[in-house]
């Protein structure tokens, strides 16, 4: 297939997505897939192939041209003729539903969550309802909307400390704090109103923060074996993922056969309570007495070492055989779909005619 690999973009995650770009590219080529990159700047503006493959041999930032039109630089996609799209685009403008949302308006494949799922999965706090409603245990939490930032305090002190605080919608822990008491929380809240305008206040969980990565089309998924991460700092942030190289990725996690099973079943639920489909890393907090499910990331990282890949290659799923299976379920999906919204045009026909 004649696949059209996206990356780059306009969030915090951009230079992770490149590297993430790097791997994928190298997976769908060994499984004799043809990859056009589509590299985009943190502008926004998609440069052209030449200058996407560029920086994917570089593993650099995507650098925009002077004077580039965003909506003219569409055009390389347009032109590209391709039988689908892998986004590999982390964050806002990525993962959150509005690029999936692009592709389905121009009828080109993509590889991943639907428009829907992505958007919710985005939004912590929407995953945390709908979850919640699929009765899925989620840690306790409250929220502060920016317009309602005093009534924060109170709000926490009602939920009990300590806490963890995080911007609504982002990634990469990127404005995560945790706050031990009343004076840190509130810098944690000012901290994360820099990146959102709604803010998630959970109460802090000690417990082992194990991955899922989960595959499939909807109704028919599977779950890899279980990683766990191990912080190196207090929690697992932006500069222990990135940066320093201090956290322990252990695959397959020290876990009972029967704690590996209960996961796995938790992150399918999961997934399938957001109507989930093609990929996720499915992440938990296991405590002595519960298990919670933390977030729903669809468009994990790709990186060298990152967990989603990782696992389902200890799982019996090579890098390229898992790029090659993402690229058919999303062109098995979008032919699907087509075919539903043609019986749908032929059923109005058929009622107007009758009419």
């Amino acid at each position: 297939m004649k696949v059209g690999l996206m990356f780059g973009g306009r969030s915090a995650e951009h230079l992770v997505s490149v590297r993430s770009a790097k791997t994928v590219a190298q997976g769908l080529a060994a499984a004799g897939h043809e990859v056009v990159p589509l590299g985009i700047a943190e502008n926004g503006v998609m440069v052209d192939v030449p200058t996407a493959e560029d920086v994917l041999a570089r593993r650099d930032r995507v650098a925009a041209p002077a004077g580039g039109d965003i909506r003219a630089s569409y055009r390389t996609l347009l032109d590209a003729d391709l039988e689908v799209v892998f986004p590999i685009v982390h964050g806002t403008y990525g993962e959150d539903g509005t690029l999936q949302g692009l592709l389905a308006m121009l009828d080109v494949p993509c590889v991943g969550a639907s428009v829907v799922t992505s958007s919710v999965c985005m939004d912590k706090v929407l995953t945390k309802r709908v979850l919640d409603a699929a009765g899925i245990a989620v840690v306790p939490y409250t929220t502060i909307a920016r317009a309602a930032r005093d009534t924060a305090l109170q709000k926490a002190r009602d939920l009990g400390g300590p806490w963890f605080v995080k911007p609504a919608v982002g990634g990469s822990s990127v404005g995560c704090t945790g706050a031990p008491d009343e004076d840190a929380l509130v810098r944690a809240v000012d901290l994360a109103l820099r990146f959102d305008d709604v803010v998630l206040i959970e109460k802090s969980v000690k417990g082992r923060e194990l991955e899922c990565a989960v595959l499939g089309p909807r109704g028919d998924l599977s779950a890899s074996c279980i990683g766990e991460i191990v912080p190196g700092g207090e929690f697992y942030d932006y500069a222990d993922k990135y940066l320093n190289d201090t956290a322990q990725l252990h695959a397959p996690a020290p876990l009972s056969d029967e704690d590996t099973a209960r996961l796995s079943r938790a992150a399918v639920r999961a997934f399938d309570a957001v109507a989930g489909s093609g990929m996720a890393r499915v992440d938990f907090f296991l405590t002595d007495d519960a298990l919670y499910v933390n977030e729903i990331n669809t468009l994990p990282g790709f990186t060298s070492i990152s967990m989603y890949p990782r696992l389902w290659g200890l799982s019996g799923l090579a890098l390229p055989d898992l790029c090659d299976r993402l690229c058919r379920i999303a062109v098995d999906e979008h032919r699907a779909h087509a075919a539903t919204q043609s019986a749908i045009a032929a059923f109005i026909d058929e009622v107007a005619g009758g009419g």
